[in-house]
């Protein structure tokens, strides 16, 4: 049995996983102008790179999966799921690293508790979806598109990050 509700939210995944396509390919233009920075400063790059284009391929991969035209409730609570708890892991992971980092409030929450709270609403959205109740497909959109805005936030902040020209006194991302 497939999930017909899903044919609805084609369009929705085809765009929010081609934008987090498109923000994935400027985090490697990003991460290739950040190559050319003193070891030190490439160090603390590397902190912030890697969790931003972990979260916007968790929504490019959970757009594809959600376009599957034969997906089941099962085997998309299933992906969801084990999505959701490596991606709760992961953010508790990185935001561990980052609070060992001098950097402001702002950015611990984009970089980390953001993220970690999509990951637990993807979480709530695929038990949701597999006992067939309340707003489960719309809790996935929100997380995707929660995991997307934050992908974009933080893709910007390496971006300003490295055109003002690294680290400044005070700044923990080098």
């Amino acid at each position: 049995m497939t999930l017909p509700a899903l044919q609805e939210w084609r369009d929705f995944y085809v765009m929010v996983g081609t934008a987090s396509g498109v923000i994935v390919g400027a985090t490697f233009v990003v991460a290739t102008l950040a190559s050319g920075l003193v070891e030190k400063r490439a160090l603390g790059m590397k902190g912030f790179i890697t969790p931003t284009t972990v979260h916007l391929g968790s929504v490019l991969v959970g757009s594809a999966i959600l376009t599957v035209p034969t997906l089941t409730a099962l085997a998309l609570s299933i992906l969801l799921g084990a999505g959701a708890l490596g991606g709760v892991i992961y953010g508790v992971i990185v935001y561990t690293r980052i609070t060992r980092l001098n950097i402001d409030l702002i950015d611990r929450c984009w970089y980390g508790i953001l993220p970690i709270l999509a990951y637990g609403l993807l979480g709530v959205a695929a038990w949701l979806v597999f006992a067939a109740i309340g707003p489960g497909l719309e809790l996935v959109a929100t997380a995707l598109v929660l995991l997307l805005i934050a992908g974009m936030r933080n893709a910007w902040d390496m971006a300003t990050f490295m055109i003002m020209g690294g680290p400044k006194a005070g700044d923990g991302k080098g």
